[in-house]
């Protein structure tokens, strides 16, 4: 015999928790997949609701159950199921609800053409279920003779069923105008088996560029913070439908930030010149006798800097880390930095003071730090940059660099 429930665990409902968690989870899918111009709104005008920028508006029924079938799946939908003729008896009462002013056929008409009504769940199809299936049918070859059999169907499953509840549900859906009752139909969609839409949220957000191993820490901000957003607006009275633009602005960090990491390091070197000294940056430094061609520890450490940043720069573009006209960028702003300090040194030096004047630019330029992207160079990484432009003859030191 079975165990007969407390009053606390019948007044409590295991599935309602769920039931509202599957139907935010939906709202976050919609709003990942929102295009520009749309916009999505929860418990506002249906369960989820969006806007198309084709004056076109969706509806969304979320229907969530826990109760399972003997194999672990989740229980079907059946034909004379509470939460299929719930849904379509409050679209139809949208539909006719004379005070949003659709009192008349016509502005009836005009709303559901309009308007499409979608009913998600994670519940599993039957093929048994032959009203899905002439609704399916119907919307697919909109003929008389199609619509004639689902409304048949319908009027049948109105008589068949002893639950009064959903026969007055029915009995409503019927009431709609035939003219009315045939756009409705034409427009209602069915989504089944939802069952792995949390998945689907983190395959969306991969789909944005989301590194696969931030997908989880991402998808976990972002419902955080949406759920308090949306708690917040509803406590002040403010609630609103998120528009593409509302989305993009306000938590685009959350996504765009995970893509942001620090520039990974180059751990092993790459092969060094064999004639470091005929290297052309090298040449220049011992022309202004910044260096001795003698002084091989400084030349070997200077050319050190060089080949690897040249690598990382290579890699960093491969790997997707920074974008190529970040390169661009980055070689033109150290360039203009650059012609900036030789104008101003060589303006009135005179011949004695070339090598001085040189040395004092080299060392001033080897104390900066440059940007790449959105990411500081280190002082090791600048430097490599700058013997980078020196190696191809961008940039030079003495005042007659270009022809030594």
């Amino acid at each position: 015999m079975a165990k007969e429930k407390t009053f606390m665990e019948e007044s409590t409902a295991p599935g309602t928790g769920a039931a509202f968690d599957y139907q935010f989870y939906y709202f976050i899918y919609r709003l990942l997949n929102m295009k520009k111009g749309q916009s999505i709104g929860l418990e506002i005008r249906d369960d989820v609701h969006s806007e198309l920028d084709n004056d076109v508006q969706l509806l969304f029924q979320v229907k969530h159950t826990i109760q399972t079938k003997a194999d672990g799946a989740p229980i079907t939908l059946a034909e004379l199921d509470s939460d299929l003729w719930k849904t379509l008896y409050n679209w139809a009462r949208v539909i006719s609800d004379p005070k949003a002013g659709r009192k008349g056929t016509d502005d009836q008409i005009n709303f559901v053409k309009k308007t499409e009504f979608h009913l998600v769940s994670n519940k599993s199809q039957s093929k048994l279920n032959i009203f899905l299936g002439l609704v399916t049918a119907y919307r697919q070859y909109p003929s008389p003779q199609a619509f004639d059999a689902l409304r048949e169907h319908t009027q049948e499953l109105a008589q068949s069923t002893q639950d009064e509840k959903i026969k007055t549900y029915i009995d409503f859906v019927l009431t709609l105008d035939t003219t009315v009752l045939r756009e409705y139909f034409k427009r209602v969609f069915f989504q089944l088996e939802e069952t792995e839409i949390i998945q689907k949220i983190k395959d969306a957000l991969e789909d944005k560029f989301v590194p696969p191993e931030d997908v989880n820490s991402v998808y976990e901000r972002l419902c955080s913070v949406i759920r308090d957003d949306n708690y917040i607006a509803i406590i002040a009275g403010e609630l609103t439908s998120i528009s593409f633009t509302d989305f993009r602005d306000r938590y685009r960090r959350i996504i765009s930030e995970s893509a942001r990491k620090s520039l990974s390091f180059l751990r092993s070197d790459p092969p060094l010149p064999k004639d470091l000294l005929g290297q052309r940056f090298i040449q220049q430094l011992v022309a202004i006798e910044d260096i001795s061609p003698t002084d091989v520890e400084l030349i070997t450490q200077m050319s050190t800097y060089k080949v690897r940043m040249a690598r990382n720069l290579e890699v960093w573009v491969h790997g997707g880390e920074v974008v190529s006209d970040e390169v661009d960028d980055l070689h033109r702003d150290v360039t203009l930095r650059w012609r900036n300090r030789h104008r101003k040194a060589f303006r009135k030096c005179t011949e004695d003071d070339i090598n001085e004047e040189a040395q004092r630019i080299v060392d001033a330029m080897r104390d900066e730090t440059y940007q790449l992207g959105d990411d500081q160079l280190s002082t090791e990484q600048s430097n490599g940059e700058l013997y980078i432009l020196s190696e191809d003859d961008v940039i030079g030191w003495h005042r007659d660099w270009e022809t030594l």
